[in-house]
């Protein structure tokens, strides 16, 4: 009786028939502890919200100044590009008025040489007419139109006035005589007229009026 009991006090300390870990001393679990706080405190100043943000900013700065660079080079080619189109365009228009006036020159250059030779003073005089037509010609395809001078007021903006003349069939103000044309290139003004206005009757005519 006595010997089946002390069998059944007897009990392995696992099933599996190893033995259970080992009690730590105090020591150990305070020496493991402040491990454990030594290495969560190098995780928290490593990814800490400051460092965070400030590496946040640098990545934007940097994407913002390559975008910047990148669209800066992009509009200094559309400048060099868009220059180079407007010199093209500008030298295209110049060969086509300079073929217009070349054949009229080579008219200027036959009336010349009919009227060396010694041929009818009538026909030259109608050659010169008709090169002066065909320069008119020209002149109105590249929408060159003469200003109004004789009998218009002074304009300063169209008419370059040179003196005043005194008038009796002209009020003050207006121009009696075109020295020089002026012309508009489209609605702008190419060349200013040259006139003489007049400064209205005379004080000898203004009397006899009286």
């Amino acid at each position: 009786m006595d010997e089946k009991e002390s069998k059944k006090d007897i009990q392995p300390a696992d099933s599996t028939g190893e033995e259970g870990p080992m009690p730590t001393s105090g020591s150990e679990v305070e020496a493991g502890a402040a491990t454990d706080e030594a290495g969560g405190g190098d995780i928290n100043e490593t990814c800490s919200p400051e460092a965070a943000a400030t590496a946040t900013t640098d990545t934007a700065e940097a994407v913002e100044s390559e975008r910047f660079l990148r669209l800066a080079a992009e509009f200094d080619n559309y400048r060099k590009r868009t220059g180079r189109e407007f010199s093209e365009l500008i030298r295209g228009a110049n060969s086509r008025l300079l073929r217009d006036l070349i054949d009229i020159v080579d008219n200027f250059e036959r009336a010349l040489q009919s009227n060396d030779s010694g041929g009818n003073a009538e026909a030259y005089r109608k050659g010169v007419g008709l090169i002066y037509n065909q320069l008119q010609d020209f002149l109105k395809r590249e929408q060159v139109a003469p200003i109004e001078t004789v009998g218009q007021p002074f304009n300063p903006d169209l008419h370059d006035a040179l003196l005043q003349q005194e008038s009796s069939e002209y009020d003050e103000g207006i121009i009696i005589q075109e020295v020089q044309k002026g012309y508009y290139l489209h609605d702008r003004v190419l060349r200013h007229a040259r006139v003489i206005v007049s400064a209205g009757p005379g004080k000898t005519e203004t009397k006899e009026k009286k």
